[in-house]
């Protein structure tokens, strides 16, 4: 049962002492590491926000350099291209010329022997004639 008397004064005077004891010794530095915590907490949230928002400004800056770095290599690769294109056309014209040339000189070629054989063959032919003429004339002579 509880009582009211001297002690009362006491026991108030003890539990304001423990209360004093307490939060100067348990409940102040309990109080200080949650608030530093909850400040370093803060903090780190801070810190990984700028984190956050410096890698997107970097990944932003990547694919813009990527697309850039892309276009600059369809360029080259279609300015190749279009080189190569070229000089495979100046190549052809280059051979097409050759081979017109070789080939008009070996019509040429065609047409002398063609006319050394007929003059080759009229001479024989006349020849010939000759000699069945003078056959001819020598046996009937």
């Amino acid at each position: 049962m509880i009582s009211i008397d001297s002690t009362l004064l006491i026991q108030i005077v003890n539990f304001l002492i423990i209360l004093f004891i307490g939060k100067k010794m348990i409940i102040n530095p309990v109080l200080n590491t949650v608030e530093k915590r909850d400040e370093k907490i803060e903090s780190l949230n801070s810190e990984a926000a700028k984190l956050r928002s410096e890698v997107e400004k970097h990944k932003k800056e990547y694919e813009e350099k990527f697309e850039q770095v892309k276009q600059e290599a369809a360029d080259y690769h279609k300015q190749a291209k279009d080189e190569a294109v070229l000089e495979a056309e100046k190549m052809y014209a280059k051979v097409k010329t050759e081979m017109d040339e070789k080939l008009e000189n070996a019509r040429k070629e065609l047409d002398k022997q063609k006319e050394e054989a007929k003059a080759s063959l009229r001479s024989d032919a006349e020849n010939m004639a000759e000699e069945i003429v003078d056959k001819i004339i020598g046996k009937v002579a």
